[in-house]
């Protein structure tokens, strides 16, 4: 009896064990969710817009609710956004990031942010600060280090994640990523991080690229894609955006994001010409396609 209640017990804890395993590996091979950002669709109704990412197979969407290049308005946040968030639901889709103009804590910024909690939507996208012409960039990252530190605290109050985009240029806080990156110490991973935007990161690094990717990595939570190339013109180069998988943007960045358990959202952005109607369409579909080689293993 007692060999016997050994073997049933020995067998349970297999099998126990097993499962466990069989679980673990299930969420750790989960693949990550594709977002769209409707920036470049937002001519279109939110029912309209709710059909075509279904219709190009996206996940779900990151939607830019700020004063300019929005599809909501500021003033119609507290309607519009539910609405948008049901008409996503039905179609099994999410509203999973938010792009906005916050950059401060204010009365404003906090209203705005509440709507977001209270409508269940836990990303949003911080607004940009721009270095002026010969500012000290020790000065700004300074200056930013309060301000980080206040959103994050907001956002742990709320249970919320606020991203910094990194962009390129001359005159980009964050474009350098250091800068960022050295702003943010001190403050809560979970709370505040870095929409890491692999082509700006490729334009400013060139080569160098994954030194810029290996300081945000602590901070990615959600990682913005788009491609580029450079192109020639009567002396003067010029960066052009193109469909993604045709430009700069290395498969080796989504090999080391796998590598190292990233388990956010990608999100497609485009730039490039894109037409409208099924043209549109084919651009997504054949974009969407191209991520998704680039993040099978190799």
């Amino acid at each position: 009896m007692q060999r016997r209640q050994f073997l049933a017990t020995t067998t349970a804890a297999i099998t126990s064990l097993a499962a466990h395993r069989a679980a673990a590996a299930t969420t750790t091979t989960r693949p990550n969710l594709i977002f769209g950002f409707t920036k470049s669709f937002a001519d279109l109704s939110l029912a309209d817009s709710a059909a075509l990412v279904e219709e190009v197979g996206w996940d779900g969407v990151d939607v830019p609710i700020r004063e300019k290049n929005t599809h909501i308005s500021l003033d119609r946040v507290a309607d519009d956004l539910p609405k948008f968030i049901e008409m996503m639901k039905q179609r099994g889709k999410t509203v999973g990031i938010v792009t906005s103009d916050v950059l401060r804590i204010t009365p404003k910024e906090e209203k705005f942010l509440r709507t977001l909690a209270a409508c269940g939507v836990k990303h949003y996208r911080l607004g940009f600060c721009n270095y002026q012409k010969n500012d000290d960039p020790m000065k700004v990252v300074r200056e930013m280090i309060p301000v980080f530190r206040d959103i994050s605290a907001f956002n742990e109050e709320l249970g919320i994640w606020g991203g910094y985009q990194n962009h390129s240029g001359p005159n980009y806080f964050g474009g350098p990523i250091w800068d960022a990156i050295t702003a943010m110490e001190n403050t809560n991973a979970q709370h505040l991080g870095l929409c890491f935007d692999i082509a700006h990161a490729t334009v400013e690094g060139g080569q160098n690229w994954p030194i810029q990717y290996r300081l945000a990595r602590p901070r990615i939570g959600a990682a913005y894609i788009k491609d580029y190339r450079w192109r020639e013109e009567k002396g003067t180069w010029h960066r052009d955006a193109c469909a993604f998988g045709t430009g700069l943007v290395r498969k080796a960045y989504f090999d080391s994001l796998r590598q190292n358990h990233f388990t956010g959202p990608f999100c497609q952005h485009h730039e490039y010409p894109l037409g409208t109607g099924k043209d549109r369409i084919a651009h997504y579909r054949r974009d969407l396609e191209s991520l998704r080689k680039f993040l099978a293993p190799a």
